[in-house]
């Protein structure tokens, strides 16, 4: 492999590249810079240099040279869309499309700088920090693929690319106890009443919610057994499918107050064909006719925060993070992560407890 370094200072620090020529005997060059030292610039270089090293061995697909980011985008979709759910095939053509300054370049040309300004031009337009980061590992996972197995490309440009970090963490929207039954009092449509009582007292997630059927719901054992969701599919189309993870097959303890609700609604309302207790089309649609009627109430919350709700509830009161996450379709980690808040509650019990304690 024949290669060279060169080291030189660019914005008050140390910048190295390293040019070498490909297996077509072109010159390339890779490199970096922001180092404080020349010491560190070298030993990033020889790290580079190494695996540069490793990628020379494999032979680079000149058929290919020189598609477009476009066209590879096109070509990938047509095969992802094959092995993959229609929402991640979806996700990777929306975040193709959050950068369309790419689009005309061809893939091996593409640099981290490049990159860089479609962040910064995100970062401009008031995009979520949040959102950002998950079309860079969504990018990431395009341009592996232009590695692996299509090997167009030997390195990944979506390296050292600068986003902002959060100013401040969103903060989870939680009822107390009394506004949610206060919230369920309200609720006059017998299906809304339904989809919020079993997100707020079951938990259930909202594609789980309108997948159940009839059988799901053990009225001896008092459980709701998840082992499906309504959700899109391959074909574009709604209808049965996987629950999102592997943990979120499992059974739910199922209040009284629950099972009463369900008895009465399973009198009243018809049987769908495909057996489902809430034969709603989408659970986007779903969501936002939920969302709208609990504005109507004076409350500006989804129905997903109705399963924070539950969760919040469940642990304030005395439930440890195992099993709070077993009921949840979690990880105990993620559950952890996502629900160690104090509410104001936990608050004023532990002020009590201090004070028959301490006086």
């Amino acid at each position: 492999m024949q290669y060279n370094i060169t080291y030189r200072e660019k914005d008050g620090g140390i910048q190295f590249i390293i040019s070498f020529k490909d297996k077509n005997g072109k010159w390339r060059q890779r490199s970096r810079q922001g180092f404080k030292r020349k010491g560190d610039a070298k030993k990033a270089a020889n790290k580079m240099l190494d695996n540069l090293k490793g990628e020379f061995a494999l032979q680079l697909n000149t058929e290919l040279e020189g598609i477009t980011f476009k066209k590879f985008v096109e070509m990938l979709m047509e095969h992802v869309k094959i092995y993959k759910e229609f929402n991640t095939v979806t996700l990777y053509q929306i975040t193709a499309g959050k950068f369309t300054e790419l689009d005309n370049i061809a893939i091996e040309k593409i640099t981290p700088l490049h990159i860089q300004g479609g962040v910064d031009k995100m970062i401009t337009r008031g995009l979520e920090v949040t959102t950002i980061k998950q079309y860079l590992v969504q990018l990431k996972t395009i341009f592996n693929s232009a590695i692996k197995p299509y090997n167009i490309i030997s390195a990944n440009p979506v390296i050292d690319i600068k986003v902002p970090k959060n100013k401040k963490k969103p903060k989870l929207k939680a009822l107390n106890l009394s506004e949610l039954e206060k919230l369920l009092a309200g609720t006059k449509n017998s299906r809304y009443y339904v989809a919020s009582i079993l997100a707020g007292k079951c938990g259930l997630r909202i594609g789980e919610i309108i997948g159940l059927t009839w059988p799901d719901i053990d009225f001896i054992k008092k459980e709701i057994n998840i082992n499906k969701q309504w959700k899109l599919l391959k074909s574009g189309e709604y209808g049965f499918g996987s629950p999102k993870t592997k943990l979120s097959y499992r059974t739910v303890p199922a209040p009284q107050s629950v099972l009463q609700t369900l008895k009465k609604y399973k009198k009243i309302s018809p049987a769908s064909i495909d057996g489902r207790i809430l034969p709603y089309k989408s659970t986007n649609g779903a969501s936002s006719a939920f969302s709208e009627n609990y504005k109507k109430m004076g409350y500006n919350i989804s129905i997903h925060d109705l399963r924070h709700t539950f969760a919040t509830l469940l642990i304030a009161n005395g439930s440890d993070f195992r099993t709070a996450a077993q009921i949840l379709g979690h990880a105990p980690e993620e559950t952890i992560k996502t629900y160690s808040h104090v509410t104001s509650d936990m608050m004023e019990r532990a002020a009590k407890i201090m004070g028959n304690i301490f006086g």
